[in-house]
């Protein structure tokens, strides 16, 4: 009687699998560069955002500021602080104040 041989498992390292381990290893190597810029692109992302809505608060505010020197109050408000008198006012000086500049 012919005995029929049932295939038996190798066990251990065989040429199939350390070319099969070779190609994930490659495999995960190149994802490793792409994943890197994600990573780097996203933090990027995170603080422009903060610095957009920074700018953007600050434009806010400045367009208040421009929006006020556009008002008679303001003007003359701004006039005083920089030591303008007008006509017809009389001017007194008075030493040993600090220094103040005009915006």
């Amino acid at each position: 009687m012919a005995r029929t041989r049932t295939p038996r498992l190798r066990r251990g390292l065989t040429a199939g699998r350390v070319v099969a381990a070779g190609i994930l290893v490659l495999i995960a190597a190149l994802y490793v560069g792409p994943l890197q810029k994600e990573l780097h692109l996203r933090s990027e992302l995170a603080s422009g955002r903060t610095r957009v809505a920074i700018l953007e608060k600050q434009n806010r505010r400045l367009h208040e500021v421009e929006a006020q020197l556009h008002t008679r109050a303001e003007i003359v408000r701004f006039a005083r602080a920089c030591g303008w008198i007008f006509p017809g006012e009389q001017a007194y000086v008075v030493k040993g104040l600090t220094a103040r500049s005009c915006r």
